[in-house]
């Protein structure tokens, strides 16, 4: 699954002096967003293709990873959501008021970017490919891992492969891929019927089940084209972002054409790339061919977990996060209930503000997006987590 605030998979290292000494109270974790907030205009850290690294992966593969910031700070692993998008390091930066203290490092996951495409690829092969890439930039654990969507899929998966790596775990918009979810996310008896017309858009290739086998073969076998596949994508924007009034249907009904039959080898189009390693995901969590287990090692019970989740959410199923925060061993956890969805509620738009007699100069519409921060929350909050749990002892 993927967001538009690009929140993902993030693996903290520490350097020496830093600890995990405290685990912050909803409050304190709160008092960090806001002060990120109101101080915070983030400007991206650019990334340069001198910052741009090639490896092997586990089956030789070539897989693309970034290495960005200061080489000296607390290093951060970011996994884009989805699956199906690439790293970018520049726009997933934004969470933090300082970007340009810590070292943020990323891989493309198996057909994004410049990482190829595995047909079948194990999530626990690109854990490992992770890993790989960590100890080649030489970092050593123990580290933070912590992503959203899907990022938190691979985030929970890493900590299960390696706890021994893990000194403090922050996830959000849970997923695990059971069938179960993919049935709350894509049937048109999910959340999906609260968007009319929604389900009715694929009614050529699912009945308007809306089911992910279907689509992904649909997709995979090219019909429909590019419109079925930015169908896809736009139906998930949809979700992401049920803060809006649905006065019509979001998405026009796609017609069932013939097409020619997807290479991801070859395939240039991102939206088509993108359409299709998700659903490929989505139909093997359909099938029950791969789900996260919700088990996790003994040892994780001294690590400190922090789940954030929109109890709005749409895509993912807010009661998988609270499982997930039930089977984590021991009482290190803080579980954050966001009021929001799967991305942020962002308030009224400037076409709304306008026709309500409401016109906003720039410094207005900056303070109106730093309200709907403080009353919604923000990306802020991934941060404002790290931050507490890498400086436990400044307290807001």
């Amino acid at each position: 699954m993927r967001i538009p605030i690009t929140l993902s998979l993030l693996i903290l290292s520490f350097g020496p002096g830093l600890g995990l000494h405290a685990q912050p109270t909803l409050h304190r974790l709160w008092a960090r967003h806001d002060q990120f907030v109101l101080e915070g205009d983030p400007k991206p850290l650019p990334s340069d293709p001198s910052c741009s690294f090639t490896f092997k992966g586990k089956h030789g593969q070539v897989v693309r990873g970034w290495d960005v910031g200061d080489p000296h700070g607390p290093v951060v692993l970011w996994w884009q959501g989805g699956p199906g998008i690439e790293a970018t390091p520049e726009s997933d930066t934004d969470t933090f008021v300082n970007p340009k203290a810590y070292r943020h490092i990323e891989i493309d996951q198996p057909g994004t970017g410049k990482s190829e495409w595995i047909p079948g690829w194990k999530p626990e092969d690109t854990v490992e490919d992770a890993a790989t890439f960590l100890r080649q930039r030489d970092v050593t654990g123990p580290v933070i891992v912590c992503g959203w969507s899907w990022g938190s899929t691979m985030a929970l998966l890493f900590a299960q492969r390696h706890p021994e790596w893990v000194r403090g775990v922050v996830v959000g918009g849970i997923w695990t891929n059971s069938a179960a979810e993919v049935r709350y996310y894509m049937d048109a008896a999910g959340p999906r019927s609260w968007a009319p017309g929604l389900s009715a858009a694929f009614q050529a290739f699912s009945n308007g089940k809306g089911t992910a086998c279907d689509l992904h073969k649909a997709i995979r076998e090219g019909r429909g084209g590019e419109s079925l596949a930015q169908a896809y994508s736009k139906a998930e924007i949809v979700q992401c972002r049920q803060g809006q009034i649905p006065r019509k249907p979001p998405i026009e009904p796609v017609a069932d054409t013939a097409g020619k039959p997807v290479d991801l080898a070859t395939e240039p189009n991102e939206i088509i790339r993108f359409a299709y390693i998700e659903s490929e995901m989505m139909c093997r969590g359909q099938r029950g061919e791969w789900a996260l287990k919700q088990r996790f090692p003994k040892g994780l019970a001294a690590v400190p977990l922090i789940v954030l989740q929109g109890r709005y959410d749409q895509v993912c199923d807010p009661e998988v996060a609270r499982r997930i925060y039930r089977a984590w061993p021991g009482d290190r956890k803080l579980f954050v209930p966001l009021p929001q969805g799967h991305s942020q509620f962002s308030g009224p738009s400037n076409d709304e503000l306008n026709r309500a007699g409401l016109v906003l100069s720039a410094d207005q519409n900056a303070r109106l997006q730093r309200a709907n921060g403080l009353h919604f929350g923000s990306f802020y909050l991934v941060g404002a987590a790290i931050d507490c749990l890498v400086h436990p002892e400044e307290g807001h």
